[in-house]
């Protein structure tokens, strides 16, 4: 039994040998290689694009204000004819000559001066001044005709005794619905009327259209 172990057991042994021999370098390799580590999330490169944006954004600004094309200017106001300016001459004549003589009446009571023509001219008398004293006529403010109201806030205001105005806070347009309409239709009905017979006595229908006046383009550089 003994002679038979010890062969086998030499046998066993030699055969583990060899197979070590063969497996060996394999496992040796196996240990080498470690594990690979999983990646590291990459950390948020900055924003680059937006500094550059920032950056040249005055240059990206100026760029396209040089692309933009140059504005026209504005026509000049035209040049009244002489014939024209001595009749309008003549007109503002006539009108302080109206505004004398309703003053001379007692039909002007104003809070502007010079006196709104249009009121005077409309209805024969301006009398806001009035209005503008009756503290019961005010509930919010007090509603006044568009020329007297502009004269407020243009510095052609007069001191009126009594009362302390404030424009902003007590002065309105009258609305159309409480007279500023029917104020409007006076004043068409007037000036058409004699502008109408104006025309018909040049033998005119209708008011010739305004010259077209000629744009200069923009000088290319």
């Amino acid at each position: 039994m003994v002679r038979r172990v010890v062969p086998l057991a030499l046998l066993f042994g030699l055969t583990m040998t060899v197979a070590m021999a063969w497996t060996g370098p394999a496992i040796a390799q196996e240990l080498k290689k470690a594990p690979t580590p999983a990646p590291k999330p990459e950390a948020p490169k900055p924003d680059t694009a937006k500094k550059d944006e920032a950056k040249g954004e005055p240059a990206k600004k100026e760029e396209a204000a040089k692309k933009e094309p140059e504005k026209a200017a504005e026509a000049p106001p035209p040049t009244v004819p002489k014939e024209v300016e001595e009749k309008l001459e003549k007109a503002r004549l006539a009108v302080a000559e109206a505004i004398v003589a309703a003053q001379d009446a007692g039909l002007v009571d104003t809070s502007i001066d010079p006196p709104p023509i249009l009121d005077i001219l409309i209805k024969g008398y301006a009398l806001d001044a009035r209005t503008l004293k009756n503290t019961s006529a005010k509930k919010t403010y007090w509603a006044v005709t568009p020329e007297v109201f502009c004269g407020w806030f243009t510095g052609y205001s007069k001191t009126l005794e009594g009362v302390n105005i404030i424009p902003m806070n007590d002065l309105r347009i009258i609305n159309p619905s409480a007279g500023l309409k029917t104020w409007y239709d006076q004043r068409a009905n007037m000036l058409n009327k004699y502008i109408d017979e104006v025309r018909k006595a040049k033998g005119q229908t209708a008011a010739p259209k305004p010259a077209e006046v000629k744009k200069e383009e923009p000088k290319k550089k």
